[in-house]
C-alpha cells in the first residue's frame, strides 16, 4: 500500500498550461517542504499528523473556489490564501494574483524562487496556527 506524503502541492490545469515549468517547480517544492517539516519534528506523533493539501490557482479560479468550497472551517490567511480545516485534514487554496501573473509572465526565471517563497510563507502560517515549528525562508 502506497502512503501519500503529509503535504501535497498541486497547481490548477490553467496555471500549468500557462507556465510550462510549474509542474516540476511544484514537485520540487513538495519534496522540500515534506523533508523540512519532517526535520522540524512535525510528524513525531503519528496519531496527530496533519495532512495538508495545497492547491495553486489563478485569481479567477480562487474566487470560484471561495464561492463553492465548503470542506471545513474556513480561515483566511491573507487576501490570496484560504485555509479549510477539517480536524487533521487541511486544504489550502493559494491564488496567484493577476499582478503576480504579470510579473511571472515578464520574468519567467523567477517562477521557482517565487513559488518557493510563497509556499513556505503559507506553510509557516499553518505551522503557527497548528503550534508547529516554522520553516526557514
Amino acid at each position: 500500500m502506497e502512503e501519500s506524503l503529509p503535504i501535497t502541492i498541486s497547481a490548477s490545469e490553467s496555471l500549468t498550461k500557462r507556465y510550462n515549468k510549474l509542474t516540476s517547480v511544484v514537485n520540487k517544492q513538495e519534496a522540500q517542504v515534506n523533508f523540512q517539516t519532517l526535520a522540524a519534528g512535525w510528524y513525531e506523533d503519528e496519531d496527530k499528523i496533519t495532512h495538508i493539501e495545497m492547491l495553486l490557482v489563478g485569481n479567477d479560479e480562487y474566487l470560484q473556489q471561495l464561492a463553492t468550497d465548503n470542506s471545513g472551517d474556513i480561515t483566511e490567511i491573507s487576501d490570496d490564501v484560504m485555509l479549510y480545516i477539517n480536524q487533521t485534514q487541511l486544504k489550502c487554496i493559494i491564488a496567484i494574483t493577476d499582478v503576480e501573473m504579470e510579473l511571472l509572465d515578464k520574468e519567467p526565471k523567477v517562477l521557482s524562487g517565487y513559488i518557493s517563497i510563497k509556499m513556505k510563507k503559507v506553510i509557516n502560517e499553518i505551522a503557527e496556527k497548528q503550534g508547529l515549528l516554522t520553516l526557514p525562508l
